[in-house]
């Protein structure tokens, strides 16, 4: 049921079946109309907690709505294409939220949404873990091909970055495509090929050693609903074969069992490689993957949508003001330091980057740019470095710049002031490649 109603007065429908549908997107009832008229007669049927108002109209002007006695407990928002309008309508009709410039983000948007009593709790409410956030283009074309897709039965591959989304995509199109079966999720990089197997397609008991009762695979627990394969570049190729044959036959047979048994089941799979590429270096098996793809979609990395970056950091610390009772905000200049910054770990990365400032700061919460990859730190590696070189030059760089400091040292680093000691008691042992002489005195 939804928390609080909002109606969205404009003219220009594209616009106007955008907004509701980020509305919906965000948790409360949406009713765009076109016209003054229609605002006014929908005024008069339904009790509105919230208005988004535009004051150009082709029958009249949104000031006359803004002013109807039927909305006088409803929280305003007015938007123009006129600036300077938009700001003296919004200090002089009581109840407004805030004005809105076209055209504006919907980040925007949001932020004045969350200030109404009624939505707010919609805000805090919601995992921003269980939904996709973003208004960039590039994620509502994904978003779009997503609802596309929903209602169709075609097996679905979700391609890009690890933290792009692509669980969430997945979750999203089940939600969205009718079918009541449950929605599950196995990681087939998480499982060895043998257990992948039988947790896939179940066994009997007696079946192999351990089996001591009959189990029901994931397929046949996602009868009815989906099944959702991350990583699936990661199974075995005997795992692979397996699939095959069940998408082929709509069938499977447990481990130990003789008679095989019919399940419907809508297959969503996902990989952070390149499906092609995969298929190309024999991870993938091409005759699976034309099977897996019915339709493929690659989800865009954060890099590719920057725009995004406020309302997906927005939704990251409103879930923590909810987990933590409090009521911080980000301040003004926050994400100055973020222009331009790669985000190789995509949103996972941004979430980590919010909660450090949460748990750092005080009520207003400006976030920092993390320290760039070990790599980057070090310089362009050389072939023969690893890993725990290029980690040895980063700590050592960065003590350098603290001027020894071992605390501002792992603060810059972003580890413990532990893990600095343990890391030099380490390097003073046996250094390699290094005489000890390059430690004295860190």
């Amino acid at each position: 049921m939804p928390a609080g109603s909002l109606l969205i007065l404009d003219d220009d429908r594209p616009f106007a079946e955008r907004a509701s549908e980020f509305a919906r997107e965000v948790g409360f009832e949406a009713h765009p109309v076109m016209t003054l008229g229609e605002a006014v007669e929908a005024a008069g049927t339904h009790r509105f907690d919230c208005a988004l108002v535009d004051i150009g109209l082709p029958d009249g002007c949104g000031l006359e709505l803004l002013s109807e006695p039927r909305l006088v407990d409803t929280r305003k928002i007015v938007m123009s294409g006129n600036a300077a309008l938009a700001h003296w309508a919004g200090k002089s009709v009581p109840g407004t939220l805030g004005v809105l410039t076209k055209p504006f983000r919907f980040s925007a948007f949001r932020e004045l949404l969350a200030q109404a009593p009624a939505i707010r709790s919609i805000t805090v409410a919601t995992d921003p873990r269980g939904r996709l956030l973003g208004d960039s283009p590039a994620m509502c074309a994904a978003l779009q091909e997503l609802r596309a897709v929903a209602s169709s039965r075609f097996p679905l591959l979700l391609h890009g970055e690890s933290g792009t989304g692509k669980e969430l995509a997945a979750r999203l199109v089940h939600d969205r495509s009718g079918r009541t079966g449950r929605f599950v999720a196995v990681n087939c990089a998480a499982l060895s090929p043998d257990l992948l197997s039988s947790q896939l397609f179940g066994h009997q008991r007696g079946s192999f050693t351990g089996a001591v009762e009959n189990h029901a695979g994931l397929i046949a627990q996602a009868d009815g609903g989906t099944l959702f394969l991350d990583e699936i570049t990661e199974a075995s190729h005997g795992v692979q074969a397996a699939l095959l044959r069940f998408l082929e036959s709509g069938e499977i047979t447990p481990l130990g069992g003789r008679s095989p048994r019919k399940v419907d089941v809508r297959l969503i799979t996902a990989t952070n490689r390149v499906p092609r590429d995969a298929v190309a270096e024999g991870r993938l098996r091409a005759d699976l993957y034309f099977r897996v793809a019915g339709y493929e979609l690659r989800m865009p990395g954060l890099r590719e949508r920057p725009q995004d970056v406020e309302v997906i950091a927005h939704g990251i610390l409103d879930e923590l003001n909810a987990e933590y009772g409090t009521a911080r905000r980000f301040a003004v200049r926050a994400f100055d330091a973020l222009q331009g910054y790669a985000w190789t770990g995509n949103v996972r990365e941004l979430r980590q980057i919010v909660q450090r400032a949460y748990l750092q700061g005080g009520d207003l919460l400006v976030l920092q740019r993390p320290v760039e990859s070990l790599v980057a730190v070090h310089g362009t590696a050389s072939t023969t470095d690893t890993l725990a070189d290029i980690e040895r030059e980063a700590i050592l760089r960065a003590l350098a710049a603290c001027k020894g400091d071992r605390t501002a040292a792992a603060r810059r680093l972003g580890i413990s002031t532990k893990t600095i000691y343990n890391k030099l008691a380490r390097y003073r042992g046996a250094p390699p490649g290094r005489s000890r002489s390059q430690f004295r005195g860190t």
